[in-house]
């Protein structure tokens, strides 16, 4: 019994310090993990989605939000749909944080939400969570693009 007491005296202080150490080194790798800070990507305003779906070309809206994993995935392949229709259709971003009223006005419940105007600027299709390149331009078609 003797021998248990003091092998209890030498390792739990041994054990104290290394749980200690842990703790602290912790901290040190969430600061550098968190640094440098990288900027939010940019959003559409209210005004510029107003302006695409009085342009007269299919809109494709993407209510979501910077700090949304999903969304965060998700834009990539808005970017390159972006840069393929550019001219024939427009591909905005609308952060439902930044812009409360424009998620209410049109009910958005999820994100990412995508919504489909054609060129008159009707909603002809929304799509709740995240969607595949191919799914999106089909769609994308189906409201009008040429």
């Amino acid at each position: 019994m003797a021998k248990g007491r003091n092998f209890i005296k030498w390792v739990l202080p041994i054990l104290v310090i290394v749980m200690a150490a842990g703790v602290l080194g912790m901290g040190s790798t969430e600061r550098q993990i968190q640094s440098p800070a990288t900027p939010e990507p940019s959003t559409n305003t209210a005004e510029e989605l107003k302006k695409a779906l009085s342009n007269g070309k299919p809109v494709l809206v993407d209510f979501g939000s910077n700090r949304c994993i999903p969304c965060r995935q998700i834009r990539p392949i808005l970017k390159e749909i972006s840069q393929e229709f550019s001219g024939k259709a427009y591909v905005l971003i609308i952060d439902v944080y930044k812009y409360q009223a424009l998620s209410q006005e049109y009910r958005i419940q999820l994100i990412p939400t995508l919504i489909f105007f054609d060129a008159k600027g009707k909603e002809v299709f929304r799509h709740m969570g995240v969607w595949d390149k191919a799914s999106i331009i089909r769609k994308l078609k189906e409201a009008g693009v040429a």
